[in-house]
C-alpha cells in the first residue's frame, strides 16, 4: 500500500468522502445517464446498474440534501415480505421494471448477473484492504474508511481500479464468482438477499 497510486488513490478517495457529489454530478455530465438514490444496505444496487444507471448509497439526511439536485429516483426497501421469498422476489421484480422505465434498457438475467459479479470483484477488493489495514505503510483508520466509503458514490468499476491502485494489485481470478450466494437465476438471489435484510431489520426493530 505504498506508492504515488497508492497516495493518488487515498487522496481521491478523501476528497469523494468529503464532497460526494463531486464525482456524482461528474458521472452524469460524462454519461448523460440517471442515479438512483438508494438506502443503507439496498440489497439490489446491481439492477439499476445492469441497465447503466449509477446507485448511490446514502447514509442520512446530509447527504441526502447533498445529493437530491443530482438524484433522478430514491429507491426503497420494501419489508418485511410476510409471504416471504414470493413476495421478495416480487419486489425485485418490480424494482426491475421500475429500473427498465428510468433507463429504457432492459434489466435481463445476463446483464444482472454479469452487474453482480462486478460488484462481488469490488466487494473482494475492499475485504482485502481492510484484512491488510493493519499492514505497515497504511496511513490510518480515516483513509481505511474513506477508501470503502467512497465506493457508495463511486461507479463500481470506478471504485474497483481505486482500490486496486491502493492495494498495489490487482484481484485474483476468482474475485469476480458469485461466492457466498447461491448460483442460478440471479433474480432469485437477490429475493434472498432482501428477505434476509429485510428480517435483519424487523429483528432489530
Amino acid at each position: 500500500m505504498e506508492g504515488a497510486r497508492a497516495a493518488e488513490g487515498l487522496r481521491f478517495a478523501a476528497a469523494t468522502a468529503s464532497d460526494p457529489s463531486a464525482p456524482v454530478r461528474l458521472w452524469r455530465v460524462l454519461t448523460g445517464r440517471k442515479v438512483v438514490g438508494c438506502p443503507m444496505l439496498f440489497p439490489a444496487q446491481e439492477i439499476f446498474h445492469s441497465v447503466g444507471m449509477l446507485p448511490v448509497i446514502v447514509r442520512d439526511a446530509e447527504e441526502r440534501r447533498r445529493l437530491e439536485p443530482l438524484v433522478d429516483e430514491w429507491a426503497a426497501i420494501h419489508g418485511p415480505f410476510p409471504r416471504g421469498l414470493e413476495e421478495a422476489l416480487d419486489w425485485v421484480e418490480t424494482t426491475a421494471s421500475r429500473a427498465e422505465e428510468l433507463s429504457g434498457e432492459p434489466c435481463t438475467d445476463g446483464a444482472v448477473e454479469r452487474s453482480m459479479r462486478i460488484f462481488r470483484r469490488r466487494d473482494a477488493l475492499a475485504r482485502r484492504l481492510e484484512e491488510r489495514a493493519e499492514s505497515r505503510g497504511f496511513p490510518g483508520p480515516g483513509p481505511l474508511r474513506d477508501a470503502i466509503e467512497s465506493g457508495r458514490f463511486l461507479p463500481v468499476e470506478a471504485h474497483a481500479v481505486l482500490l486496486e491502485g491502493i492495494l498495489g494489485e490487482a484481484a485474483g481470478a476468482d474475485a469476480g464468482g458469485l461466492r457466498g450466494e447461491d448460483g442460478g437465476d440471479p433474480f432469485l438471489i437477490l429475493a434472498r438477499r432482501a428477505l434476509s435484510e429485510s428480517v435483519r431489520q424487523e429483528d432489530q426493530a
